[in-house]
Order: C-alpha cells, then structure tokens, then sequence
C-alpha cells in the first residue's frame, strides 16, 4: 500500500509547476492543426488531426489542474512567475493553449472551440496588457531578461483570427492580429539589439529562438484569413518566416547543445506554424513548389514533435523507475 501511494506522488506534477511546460499544449495542438491543414495536400485522414488534438486537450486539463493547484496553493511562486520579466510570458502560454486548441476544433466542434476561446482571450489579453504596462512605467528590465519568450503573447493576439471569424468574432480578431502584429514589429528590434550587444542566450535557452517563426507564419494565415487577399505583404511575411527557418536550421547542433529538458518543447510550436502556414499557402496557390514545401515542412514538423513527445514519455519513465527522484 505504502509503495503505491510512492507512485502516485511521484506521478503528480510539482507544485511549483511552471507555466512554459504549456508548450507542450501548444506544440501538440499546433501538429494537429498541421495534420487538418495538410488533409487536401496529403490525403491524411482527418481522424488523426483530430485524435491528435482531443490528446493536446487531455494533457491541457491534466497540466492546467496541476497549475490551478500552484495559483491555490503555492500562492507566492505564482506571483513571483507572474511578476518576473521573462517569465509572465510563458504565463501567456496558458491561454494561448486554448485558443491553439480552439483552431484545431473550430471545424469539428465549434461549441468546444468557442467556450475556449471566449476563455482564452481575455486572459491573453490580460497577460499582454500587464506586460506592456510594465514598459510604459518605466520599471527596469535587465537586458539579459530579454528573450524570444516575449513573442508568446504577440502570438497568442495572432492565433485569435484562425477561429474568431468563423464563430462570428470578426471584431475581436482584427483587434488581437492588430496588437500581435504591431507588438511584434516593436519587439523584433529590441531582441536583435540584445543579441547582437549583449551576447547569445544561453545554452538551456537557445530552442527558444524558434520562437521568432510564429509570428510571421501565423501573421501571413491570419492576414489572409481577415483581408482575402494574398498581397505583398502576406507574401513579405512568408518570405521572413521561410528566411528565418533557413537561419535556424543552420544552427540545429547549437540550438540542442543541452540535454533533453522540456524547454525543447520550444521546438514544436513554431515547427506546426510553419508547416501549416506552408499548407495554406500551397492550398492559395497551387504551386508545385509550394505544395512541395508544404511537405516537407510537414514531415519536419511531425518528427519533430512526435520525436518529443517520445522522449518525454521515456523521460517520465525514467523517473518513475528512480521512484520519482530527479
């Protein structure tokens, strides 16, 4: 009796819980928006999108009961998360989870996809607001607190047109691509400028880099979704997102130099946002080059992604057999 109950400590999540580990919400929640957009290119029945995103919702619930546990009873690590100038962005993660989930179920099951986004959106944009207030007033940020992560917000105000509109929300998804995309144009500059002055991220941080595709690559779908038109600079914004894949899969050995952590899950968003922004554009245009593209950017982002859930699963195994020691 006592060695079961062992167990099933040491199968909770921490109390301390931190709220980056939504990525991998995220990342699986984005494959299956992948796999729905890549059905008409590929002939992927539509069962394994939508397999793919009723288990990113099952591991949202089980991670976001383990982080309603943290705000309840861990009060002050929440703050402290909160108030932190690098990590109130993951925090950002939590409702942009749902409104990823909300586009992989817009199709299939609108209710669904509405009740998390009406949820999601006033926490992404509470998230967004607390952080723009601290720069307006001036409060001091080391530029080593400067990271990619700081996209995650813009992102979330991005994502919101790939499902507002088709539940009737037009309004409200040109006010979250407007602020995403205005708030990405002001961002990118500061993050070089840390980049080039103040040196690289560190090690445990560089697969955050990957961060810099979503916003091109959601910005260019969401655009086109709102406007209809596939213009210069829907065009512009795919050609940024494709120049940066490039950069950054030049710099594979660098970005996996530390050892296999859930900031890797840091891969798998980005890599779903480029594989269906290449899907869509294959699917706007019908480009042999373009569908070409759009799938390889798919097998990349299934590898990618599936390769990590692998090794979370043998990861999680590892400590069960070590009885839940690190």
């Amino acid at each position: 009796m006592i060695k079961r109950s062992t167990t099933m400590t040491s199968l909770s999540l921490p109390l301390n819980m931190p709220a980056a580990w939504f990525a991998m919400v995220m990342g699986l929640g984005g494959l299956s928006i992948a796999w729905q957009r890549a059905q008409a290119l590929t002939g992927l029945s539509e069962h394994a999108g939508y397999a793919a995103a009723w288990f990113a919702l099952a591991v949202f619930v089980v991670l976001l009961t383990g982080y309603l546990r943290k705000i309840l009873f861990n009060r002050e690590h929440f703050i402290a998360e909160f108030h932190h100038p690098t990590q109130i962005a993951f925090v950002g993660a939590v409702p942009i989870s749902m409104e990823v989930l909300a586009v992989a179920f817009v199709n299939r099951h609108p209710s669904l996809a509405e009740v998390l986004l009406l949820i999601g959106m006033p926490l992404q944009l509470l998230v967004l607001a607390s952080m723009f207030r601290r720069w307006l007033v001036g409060e001091k940020i080391a530029p080593e607190s400067i990271t990619p992560a700081w996209f995650i917000p813009c992102v979330g105000g991005i994502l919101v047109p790939l499902s507002g509109p088709q539940l009737g929300y037009h309004a409200a998804a040109w006010f979250f691509l407007c602020i995403g995309l205005l708030l990405w144009f002001f961002l990118m500059p500061i993050l070089l400028a840390r980049l080039i002055f103040i040196g690289p991220l560190p090690p445990a941080a560089q697969p955050s880099l990957l961060i810099l595709l979503p916003p091109p690559a959601l910005g260019m779908v969401s655009y086109v979704t709102m406007s209809g038109q596939l213009d210069v600079f829907a065009i512009s914004l795919f050609t940024l997102m494709l120049f940066i894949a490039v950069i950054l899969l030049s710099l594979t050995r660098s970005l996996t130099r530390s050892s296999f952590n859930m900031s890797w899950w840091a891969f798998s968003f980005p890599t779903a946002a480029c594989s269906g922004s290449c899907s869509f554009m294959a699917l706007q245009t019908g480009a042999p080059a373009a569908q070409g593209l759009a799938l390889a950017a798919l097998l990349i982002c299934s590898v990618v992604i599936l390769g990590l859930l692998l090794k979370t699963i043998i990861a999680i195994g590892e400590t069960i057999l070590r009885g839940g020691r690190p």
